[in-house]
């Protein structure tokens, strides 16, 4: 079997990937020591900002490339901890901590955060005939970036209808943030995905555009609705992607041809 090594043009691309990461990270320790911001918000921080990291996927020359940038972080996060002997996981543990982490010494959402987005990147990059639908699991992950990410925010502020599933307690309003932002987050993949970085070759029409995005928010609405508490950083892009791909394969009968030798 023929081994494949990155190119320089991926190397490249690695290498903004990570300085991308890394410089949310940076800007949420900032926020926090500069402005005594809680490890809460900053966590939010990072939560919004961090997995955009994913729109570097169209540029590279071989996309599996992506996987390094996902994987390490999993390790990352997995090692940072209050008592890592390492400054800069210890500092990693500081900003993104819950309270209830310090107890069992891991950031577990975080961590999840990073399996699905390393999960879904290895699925849509590393089976070459699922690389041209990679705007798919984009638009999960954007809606777990930004409506994930800014419903605990809007929700704690101005949440005042309330709604309790198993051990979790959300609102209404935070749900329908959810929704919103899910959707914004699709249109916007499908202008990255299917327009900017594709060099303006449209894929999708507009009323394909308009199923896609609407699902895409109501999946992520309810299944981010009745996740257990802590759980929806993997639940949600998972689970959002395979209503989206279901979806995809009734729209195109013929995708399931191109998947399946």
């Amino acid at each position: 079997m023929q081994v494949i090594f990155p190119t320089i043009i991926d190397l490249i691309v690695l290498a903004i990937a990570y300085c991308y990461v890394f410089a949310v990270i940076g800007i949420g320790e900032l926020l926090r020591r500069i402005r005594n911001y809680s490890p809460s918000l900053t966590r939010k921080l990072i939560h919004l900002g961090a997995g955009f990291s994913v729109f570097t996927v169209p540029f590279y020359t071989h996309a599996w490339t992506a996987i390094i940038v996902a994987i390490s972080f999993v390790m990352l996060i997995f090692l940072a901890s209050p008592k890592s002997p390492v400054k800069s996981l210890r500092t990693m543990f500081s900003v993104m901590a819950r309270e209830g982490d310090y107890l069992s010494g891991h950031i577990w959402g975080p961590f999840l955060y990073a399996i699905s987005i390393s999960t879904l990147v290895a699925i849509f990059t590393l089976v070459p005939s699922l690389t041209q639908f990679f705007i798919l699991p984009a638009m999960a992950l954007t809606a777990m970036y930004l409506g994930d990410g800014l419903a605990p925010i809007i929700g704690a502020k101005y949440g005042k209808h309330r709604y309790t599933i198993g051990n979790s307690t959300r609102s209404v309003e935070g749900s329908l943030v959810v929704f919103l932002a899910s959707i914004l987050g699709a249109l916007f993949c499908f202008f990255f995905f299917d327009w900017f970085a594709s060099g303006g070759i449209t894929t999708y029409d507009i009323c394909q555009m308009v199923i896609f995005t609407l699902v895409c928010g109501t999946a992520a609405t309810l299944i981010e609705g009745v996740s257990p508490s802590g759980a929806d950083n993997i639940t949600v892009p998972i689970l959002t992607t395979l209503v989206i791909f279901c979806v995809a394969i009734i729209i195109h009968p013929s995708l399931l041809a191109s998947i399946i030798p």
